[in-house]
This record gives C-alpha cells, structure tokens and sequence, in this order.
C-alpha cells in the first residue's frame, strides 16, 4: 500500500524552532554557555493561587474526569466577569465561550468551524507563523498582507483593502503582535472590525499578548466592539499572562451559532481542555488576574535596554513597538535570516529567530525575545551579537 497524504498536509512548513533549539541544545553538551532571545516565554513562574489550585485538585475526583466540552461552567463564568471588567468585553459565559487547549487550539477551531477549502484569509505580514499553519491544515489559502517596517509594522484598513476578494473569508489580527510586537490602536481596529463586517467578511483576533503592554500603550479587545456577535472571534491564552504554555489553556469567544457548531468540533478533537489546568486557571483569574503586571516594570527596562543596544549595532535596526516581549530587527544586506541566525548560534552562541519563520515580509529580520532573559544576560548577549556583526557584515 502506498500512503498517500493529502497536499493540505505536505504543503505545511514545519515550525523550525525544534531545529534551531536542538542545536542549541547540541552545543550546551558540548560546553558552550548559549543564551537564547528565541521562542517568546516569560521568564516567571505561575501565580501561587494557580499551583495551589492544582495541587488541591489532585486530589478532587472531578479532575480526573471530563469536563463540559466548553469547559467549567465557573471558570467560563469567572473569566466573562474579568473581561467585562477590565476590557469592557460583554460575553454570555453559557453561549459565547469554550475554554481551549491554549490559543493555538481555539484558532484551529474557529477555522474549522468557518471556512471551506479554498477560502481565503488575509494574514497581516509578519505573521504567527502557526497561523498561517492553521489556515492551510483546514484547506484554506493564506494571503499575506505586508506591513511597513517605518510605521513599527502598524496594521491599517488600507494595508488589507489590496488583499481582500470575493473569496475572502476572514482577517486574523494579533494585538499585541507576534512576532513584531507592535499594538493596534483603538481606532484602526474599530474601523478595521466595522470595514470587515460590512463586507461578510470575519475577524479572528488574537490577544495572547493582551497584558503585555508598555509606556502609552493601551490593549483593546475587538470583543467590545458593541457588533462583534456579527462576525468577530477573539483567541485568548493563558500562557504568557500567568506562565503557563505548558499547561495547555486558552479560550475562544464567538456569536452563540459559531458557539454550538464549534463544539461539535471540540468533542471531535479534544473533547475538553485539560481540567488540572482548568482548575489552575481559575484560581489565577478569580484571584490573580493582574499577576503578570507585577512583572511590567521588568519587562520594560529590558525592552529599553534591547533598543539601546541594538543602537550600537550598526548592521541592526529596530523601530521600537509597544508590546510583547521582542524586537523584530532588520538586518541591513541579510538576505537569508535563517543561515544568519544559524551563523549566530554556531558563532557566538545566541539563539535568535529568523524572521522569515513569519512570512516573506520577515526575510532579513531577526525576533529577539527578551521575556526570560535578565539584563545582565542581556548585556553578554549583545556583546556577542556586536562581536558577530562587526566582523561579518
């Protein structure tokens, strides 16, 4: 029998951050003293109230059980009441909601449950490389809208307008941004949301990123636009507010139809989102919901410190963004970031990520996460990084 798997499938990129951080891994054997500025995690532990909750729920029967397919009634109705509160976001915990396998799963799910094969979907460029993933596994086409490096890679209605066709079915926007960590105004996603809707077209946002703000800056949730239940779905995460990528837990809200649809899917993929890490969250959100602002000031001066260094880099450049915790650089002559962040680990030991991971608008860049180093560690890093430039380019 010959196996056959189908293009959707074959024509997926593997995410290459596996690559580069088993030869990171490669050289800690060997000695070297790596540091890494590549995959976006904070540097943190979870909230107390989380790790309590766990460990309590160990010993509840009800955790090693299922939970409703949309999650624990209390937590969706804890995080409702959180949302409304802080993000002026109006949703009705029993319809509007299912508590996810992180952000990445409760995006799959929105696709899945939207789009037909062939759909079209506008990915403002640089993108969530996992993104763009997901729009193909589900048999759709991704359509790269590329933003301008000048503007901090700002998103714009105009900057979609090119992009959009009759066969446009959706628009994913991630503020704050990965990779680039710019923050959409208020303004510009209103106009964006409202512009999309009046054509039938949905809007997937993304706010992974959404405590992760600084000086100015202000996260707004597309979710309370007065009309989102038209045609807008929000993605959120857990994992980066309260440290835990590792415990699997995010949520997705949507209108009521796309709500009972989707958990058809849900049932199909996962049946539920882990309840250990369910019970987890929701002692972080009924207790510690601003936890990861305690870390704000930190993240800052490091953010300071990344764009002062990078001043004395001559082959670097960044127009500092608001959000996150990275700085996408563009590298003056690169033509191939991937071989050049390779260079850089192999050289100087310091794990970088090409931007090209993100799209051809990233070609020539490089994402530095600053969210789990320290400045000292920061400082060594940029040593090695000024070293490696003056004497490659």
């Amino acid at each position: 029998m010959t196996i056959e798997i189908p293009r959707r499938v074959t024509g997926l990129v593997a995410p290459q951050f596996d690559i580069i951080n088993a030869r990171a891994a490669a050289w800690r054997e060997r000695g070297a003293d790596v540091i890494s500025l590549g995959q976006a995690v904070p540097g943190f532990a979870p909230p107390a109230a989380a790790l309590e909750a766990a460990a309590k729920a160990l010993a509840q029967g009800d955790t090693h059980i299922y939970s409703a397919d949309a999650g624990l009634p209390e937590l969706r109705l804890t995080l409702c009441r959180r949302l409304a509160s802080q993000l002026q976001v109006a949703v009705e915990p029993e319809r509007e909601m299912i508590i996810t396998a992180g952000a990445n799963q409760a995006l799959l799910l929105a696709l899945l449950t939207l789009l037909e094969p062939g759909d079209e979907v506008v990915l403002p460029s640089p993108y969530f490389m996992n993104h763009e993933m997901a729009v193909r596994a589900v048999g759709a086409v991704p359509v790269e809208a590329p933003l301008a490096e000048h503007t901090g890679f700002a998103l714009h209605l105009a900057d979609l307008e090119p992009f959009l066709t009759s066969r446009t079915r959706a628009v994913i926007v991630v503020s704050p941004n990965n990779p680039t960590g710019a923050v959409y105004s208020r303004g510009e996603l209103e106009k964006i949301g409202r512009a999309m809707l009046g054509r039938g077209i949905y809007v997937l946002g993304d706010e992974t990123y959404m405590h992760f703000v600084y000086e100015a800056a202000r996260h707004y949730s597309l979710a309370s636009l007065p009309e989102w239940r038209d045609g807008i779905l929000v993605c959120g995460s857990f994992s980066k507010s309260f440290a835990m990528t590792g415990w699997r837990a995010g949520y997705l809200i949507a209108p009521p139809e796309v709500i009972t649809e989707a958990l058809k899917i849900q049932d199909a993929m996962i049946i539920c989102a882990p309840v250990i890490a369910q019970k987890a969250v929701l002692a972080a959100v009924a207790a510690e919901w601003d936890y990861p602002l305690q870390f704000i000031s930190e993240l800052n001066a490091r953010r300071r410190y990344v764009c002062d260094r990078l001043k004395e880099i001559p082959s670097l450049s960044w127009h500092p963004t608001e959000g996150g915790f990275f700085a996408f650089a563009r590298v003056a002559g690169c033509e191939d970031a991937e071989r050049l962040a390779m260079d850089v680990l192999d050289r100087v030991h310091v794990v970088t990520i090409p931007g090209n991971f993100f799209g051809r608008s990233g070609q020539g860049f490089l994402r530095l996460s600053y969210g789990s180093v320290d400045i000292p560690s920061l400082g060594k890093a940029f040593d090695r990084l000024q070293r490696f430039f003056s004497q490659a380019l």
